[in-house]
């Protein structure tokens, strides 16, 4: 089981040369590559509450699968999200077997996204920072930062949101940027929840 901390906010896409350059000037930031991600959202029925999600992405050791349900997820009115999160992975070539299974013991696809980009790390006033550049398909560009944790014991979880606002500050992005609506709200509110 981890946590996470994490925001998001919305980029102009005529902004996104400015905010690599932006990125890559941050002290220790480091570049992990491109990134391009398939999520499937299953439920029930195929238009109720997800479940869990099976996500499809290319990686740098490569393409993988991974799995994530969130039993319990909160989000503040100025858009930081903290998750409770359960993962685990398992090798690409099982990819068509896994939608077999879902499907075949009855689940629903209830929302399809997805993600593609550039993935980057960098530590901030003592918390490691993942940040993702992505292009979100119907809904544009989006700066993604979030910080995992594998226990939230002893976190202060203040100082680790100030940290995600210092990185937003230090590329140049406004908080009034950040987007406090989750992607697969958005996704149904423009009737592209399922592609």
């Amino acid at each position: 089981m981890s946590y996470e901390i994490e925001l998001k906010a919305r980029i102009a896409a005529d902004d996104l040369d400015r905010l690599k350059d932006s990125l890559l000037s941050v002290p220790g930031m480091r570049y992990i590559g491109p990134t391009d991600k398939f999520d499937i959202y299953w439920s029930k029925t195929d238009d109720g509450d997800p479940l869990f999600r099976t996500r499809r992405q290319l990686t740098t050791k490569g393409p993988e699968v991974l799995f994530t349900a969130k039993p319990s997820k909160t989000k503040t009115a100025d858009g930081t999200e903290e998750n409770q999160e359960l993962e685990f992975y398992s090798p690409d070539r099982q990819w068509d077997n896994i939608l077999t299974f879902f499907s075949g013991i009855g689940l629903q696809v209830c929302r399809l996204k997805w993600k593609k980009g550039f993935e980057y790390y960098v530590n901030v006033d003592g918390f490691n920072i993942h940040a993702e550049l992505l292009d979100i398909r119907f809904l544009g560009w989006f700066l993604e930062l979030e910080i995992c944790f594998d226990s939230l014991d002893g976190v202060d979880k203040d100082a680790a949101e100030r940290a995600l606002r210092k990185l937003l500050s230090q590329v140049n992005v406004p908080e009034s940027a950040i987007e406090p609506t989750g992607y697969n709200k958005m996704l149904i509110a423009i009737g592209h929840d399922k592609g």
